[in-house]
């Protein structure tokens, strides 16, 4: 029914249309310089309304999204954390110890994960595991996107978000996991936690560590 509603509407200034609208707000990080843009972390604030459907919609969908989910990712996900991610990394090493393995690890940060997400490729995987009715919903919630930054007392003009996902939106971290659902299978084992990433591979032999990880960084490269 609410899909309903807003393709009835989208034609004028409705509640659709200002969903669609974020003020950002630009925090600045410790100790970095101010003169930066890169400096700042954007927070969204979105409509009140928005949010509470997304909530809805997030209650309709968790359990369909949950078994598509890798077991690799414990981000944003019932009953995980990322304690439990370190605890998994720390077993998995010792583990490696006592078989008298050496365990080599490489640790990824994907930078602005969530502002490049591309919208199109966002629509195409979900269009292949989730059910149409969400898939045209999140391609209404996405489309058109405008926001503008508040820094002090100025104010920007409005932007189109042509990518990437609304920082604050409940929807986002969800439809971020099954972004990256399909990353390609290595030889290390993945420990994952929304976009942070941590490679670990076990062997006698540090060569074949480091020519195993250096394989599998190249897969994930070229996958990003």
């Amino acid at each position: 029914m609410a899909c309903h509603f807003l393709h009835k509407n989208s034609d004028r200034e409705t509640d659709a249309q200002s969903w669609r609208r974020a003020k950002v707000i630009a925090l600045a990080k410790p100790g970095k310089d101010p003169q930066l843009p890169s400096s700042y972390r954007p927070i969204s604030l979105l409509s009140v309304c928005f949010k509470l459907l997304e909530r809805v919609v997030l209650q309709r969908i968790s359990y369909q999204a949950e078994g598509l989910l890798s077991g690799d990712q414990a981000g944003f996900r019932r009953c995980r954390s990322t304690c439990d991610q370190v605890a998994a990394l720390t077993t998995h090493i010792e583990n490696g110890f006592q078989s008298n393995l050496k365990t080599g690890a490489v640790f990824l940060d994907l930078t602005a994960a969530y502002d490049t997400v591309w919208h199109t490729g966002l629509l195409y995987k979900l269009a292949k595991c989730m059910e149409p009715w969400f898939v045209n919903l999140i391609d209404l919630f996405i489309r058109n996107r405008r926001f503008r930054v508040h820094i002090g007392d100025d104010i920007s003009r409005w932007y189109i978000q042509n990518n990437g996902l609304p920082q604050g939106s409940v929807l986002a971290p969800t439809l971020f996991n099954l972004y990256t659902n399909d990353l390609p299978a290595t030889s290390c084992r993945k420990f994952i936690y929304a976009d942070d990433i941590c490679c670990a591979f076990q062997s006698n032999s540090f060569t074949e560590i480091e020519s195993t990880l250096s394989a599998d960084l190249t897969l994930m490269a070229e996958y990003c």
